[in-house]
This record gives structure tokens, sequence and C-alpha cells, in this order.
């Protein structure tokens, strides 16, 4: 377990009543969920994400306190991500990419830093 994973269980656990053992399972289970994101993703957008791990943390600790769920997540990283990764695809051919917890929470200047950039080395 990461520090920030053990914070997720710790959170988890303190808001329910339940044994360790079951509040590590869930932790887990979070995890998996996360990662089912990223193929939900390629399969809806043809996009392959590659969330970090220190976003993936992130974000198992949000569906740790219950201040979001595996859909608003995707829904959201659709609504922030998927013009803007599109758009560099079709422009470039590039279809992974990389997405930090700052990206996430960031989105517009993330964006328009690779957009730049990734056009910047098409024109090289």
């Amino acid at each position: 377990l990461t520090p920030a994973r053990a914070e997720a269980v710790a959170t988890y656990y303190s808001h329910r009543v339940m044994d360790i053992g079951s509040a590590i399972s869930a932790i887990k289970s979070f995890y998996e969920k996360v990662k089912e994101i990223e193929l939900q993703f390629f399969k809806n957008h043809e996009i392959n994400i590659v969330l970090e791990e220190e976003t993936v943390d992130y974000l198992m600790g949000k569906l740790a306190e219950g201040s979001t769920t595996t859909e608003r997540i995707y829904q959201k990283l659709t609504d922030d991500f998927k013009y803007g990764l599109n758009l560099i695809l079709e422009k470039t051919g590039k279809n992974r990419f990389f997405l930090t917890k700052k990206s996430l929470l960031e989105p517009e200047a993330y964006l328009d830093a690779l957009i730049r950039r990734e056009l910047r080395q098409l024109s090289t």
C-alpha cells in the first residue's frame, strides 16, 4: 500500500462500521474500478489514457470519501479531455496520454500545453 492508499483505507474505515480487512478489500476494489475507467475510455473514445499512480491514488481517495462515483469520474474525464485529446490524435496520430493529478485539477492548462507541444513537434 502506498501512503495515499493507506490513507484511503483509513478514511474508508473511519466512515463505516467494518473490520479493517473489509476496508482494504474495498480500496482494492476502488483501484480496479479506476483502472477500468482507462479501459472504458479507450473502448468508447479510442483514446488510450494512462492514469499515473498519483492520479489513481487521488481518485481512490475521492471514492473512499464518498465524494464521487466511478460514473462521475468517467464523465468528468470525458467532458474535460475527450475533445482536446481527440484533436491531438487527429493531428498527430498520437493515441496514448498520461494524466497526472495536476492534469485532472487543471485540465485546460494541461491540454493547452499538450496541444502546443505536440503541434510544435509536428511542425519540426
